[in-house]
């Protein structure tokens, strides 16, 4: 199945992740998704990831298994319900993300 990035995009603006993940912002409210894909993450739990495609697609389906350093647990899942994004919007929107660079 081919997975549309402009699918991802649309989906970024229309279920409201563009309000938090935005690259520049003063102050962080979720971590910036530019050139996240392929980067190394680290979690709360003083673990460290790569951003690979497995890694964003659970974060995005099951966002408060694992937290980004320095950022709040539950606040994702306090304003988008993990069930409000499908498996294929959340393909979608990671195949946009891994074009941020």
């Amino acid at each position: 199945m081919l997975v549309s990035v402009a699918a991802g995009c649309h989906d970024f603006q229309t279920l409201g992740c563009s309000s938090c993940h935005i690259a520049n912002l003063t102050i962080a409210i979720a971590p910036s998704l530019q050139g996240l894909y392929g980067s190394r993450v680290r979690l709360r739990n003083g673990k460290t990831v790569i951003a690979s495609a497995s890694y964003l697609l659970a974060s995005i389906l099951t966002p408060d298994a694992d937290t980004v350093k320095g950022f709040q647990k539950g606040l994702m899942s306090s304003r988008i319900r993990p069930s409000d994004v499908s498996r294929a919007q959340a393909r979608a929107l990671v195949a946009y993300i891994r074009t941020l660079r």
